[in-house]
């Protein structure tokens, strides 16, 4: 019997190196090389003390910033020599951002701010666009408030929002910065509940960086960092709700 294909790979990383102030008497390395993969619909928690590199790694991944060395890949599209526009073009079709601050235009509705990534791209609104961003919504719990500015929505909703807005490109890797670090027990398990769900229901990869241990004992992988390394890589049973 043949062997099942292996898992397609949403983000490779090897030997990453990120030095601030290169060159000059105080110069600064703060990731010392990293080695990672992540496969297509993991959902992985990024751990680790501040300070430890997690901030400057996140960045890295999401094409906000360049290493100072090694080799990064998204989806099987490898970063190097890419100019700022094709990285910013491949970082909007390929990733998606959850950020603790929801970072939504207050001003817009939830379905205006669920458009927004599939506009940038496109640079004209049409039908198929209000619908896919409308089919989002609903899959967060959101429908009924699809004309809410998001400015009268509380930290949960807007949160839902936010992650509706993540997805809109069916990007292969989600990158959630704290997502829950602003929202009360109650919120945070809901909006946690939901990333999780997401993951699973589209096999979406997702990295959540995250300070609470309770969160990441529900993730199906824990990578640790600690002064710019990787100094843990732990596969383990994800408790939860679906």
């Amino acid at each position: 019997m043949a062997e099942p294909p292996a898992p397609a790979e949403a983000l490779r990383l090897t030997g990453i190196r990120k030095s601030f102030n290169a060159g000059s008497p105080n110069a600064v390395e703060i990731l010392h090389g990293i080695d990672l993969t992540l496969q297509q619909g993991e959902f992985c928690a990024l751990i680790g003390p501040s300070g430890s590199g997690k901030s400057t790694l996140l960045n890295i991944i999401g094409l906000l910033d360049r290493q100072s060395a090694g080799q990064l890949s998204i989806g099987g599209d490898p970063t190097a020599g890419l100019s700022d526009a094709a990285l910013t073009e491949l970082r909007g079709r390929r990733i998606g951002f959850v950020f603790q601050a929801h970072n939504l235009i207050g001003a817009f509705t939830a379905l205006e701010n669920v458009m927004m990534p599939r506009l940038l791209a496109s640079n004209w609104p049409d039908a198929t666009m209000r619908q896919a961003a409308a089919a989002l919504l609903a899959k967060v719990g959101l429908e009924r408030w699809a004309d809410a500015r998001v400015n009268n929505l509380s930290g949960g909703q807007a949160q839902r929002v936010a992650i509706a807005r993540a997805l809109a490109m069916d990007p292969v890797l989600v990158l959630a910065d704290e997502p829950t670090g602003n929202l009360d027990t109650a919120a945070a398990d809901s909006v946690f509940d939901l990333l999780r769900h997401m993951n699973r229901q589209r096999g979406t990869t997702f990295l959540v960086v995250t300070h609470d241990p309770r969160l990441a004992a529900r993730c199906d992988r824990v990578i640790e960092l600690v002064d710019g390394l990787v100094r843990a890589d732990t596969r383990q049973q994800a408790t939860g709700p679906a």
